[in-house]
């Protein structure tokens, strides 16, 4: 018995050689698929995380931009500086301090510090 094929049946069906050629290649697309799915997904929570310390950063310096700002209405309400206006701004480092409210017949007042995205507002009592 001739295990060699015949001209005729190698052109029916094909080189066998050929054919696995493609099913690897066809393999290997689905792989590569596969695996950048699995770095996009790994990838996004990283992301994510960054933009939530970034805000959290930004926060705490509007936090301490608003205190820098009850500092500056408590200097002038004991006379050592001048007292804002309400609505006046004041840029420290990127920071604002906004005079929201200064100290009214009730010695209420109201200062904003405002960082990138994030803003902090601080309500307090003079006497």
């Amino acid at each position: 018995m001739n295990m060699r094929r015949s001209r005729a049946t190698q052109l029916r069906h094909g080189d066998p050689c050929k054919s696995r050629r493609g099913s690897v290649l066809v393999v290997l697309v689905v792989v590569m698929a596969i695996l950048a799915l699995v770095v996009a997904g790994a990838v996004r929570p990283v992301s994510d995380e960054s933009d939530l310390a970034t805000l959290r950063v930004e926060t705490v310096r509007a936090f301490y931009a608003s205190e820098s700002g009850a500092i500056i209405l408590m200097n002038a309400v004991i006379g050592l500086t001048p007292m804002p206006s309400n609505g006046d701004t004041v840029v420290l480092n990127n920071q604002t301090i906004r005079f929201v409210q200064i100290p009214d017949a009730n010695g209420v007042a109201i200062v904003e510090g405002v960082s990138g995205d994030a803003t902090r507002r601080i309500q307090f009592t003079t006497q």
